[in-house]
């Protein structure tokens, strides 16, 4: 148990590492843009994402998030210790009764150990998150990406 949680952890540093050295330095912000499929269709079309949910997106791989979730705008990352999250705007809202998608996942990040989506003895750990931080992964893990 304990070598995969290392094993989890050096993953997280290195896609952390690998994701900053892609970073534009002027902007802070990565130049690429995420792939995303539409439901009526197979084509594959590119999307631009909005400042904050670009950000959220260079964050989910430099906290290290990749190193536990797959979310299709890294389709590389293939550990998954912790629920996909691809495609978690169509179903955060209907969680918990009474929060919408953005409260569930606001929640989720502040109170990491407050839901558990799966029976995984995996624990999500308290990344220590900034107000800003948990606005620009919100609004990341938010956009559609199927």
């Amino acid at each position: 148990m304990l070598r995969s949680i290392a094993e989890l952890a050096s993953y997280g540093t290195l896609a952390a590492l690998l994701t900053a050295a892609s970073l534009t330095p002027e902007t802070g912000t990565s130049s690429a843009t995420i792939s995303v499929t539409a439901s009526t269709s197979d084509a594959t079309t590119s999307a631009r994402l909005s400042p904050a949910a670009e950000r959220g997106a260079s964050l989910f791989a430099l906290k290290g998030c990749i190193g536990c979730h797959m979310h299709s705008a890294f389709p590389n990352a293939r550990m998954q210790a912790g629920p996909d999250l691809t495609g978690l705007a169509d179903r955060a809202g209907s969680r918990v009764p009474g929060l919408d998608a953005s409260a569930y996942v606001r929640q989720s990040l502040r109170e990491p150990g407050v839901y558990r989506a799966t029976s995984s003895t995996a624990v999500m750990p308290d990344l220590g998150l900034t107000d800003e931080q948990i606005e620009s992964l919100t609004a990341f893990l938010l956009t559609s990406s199927r």
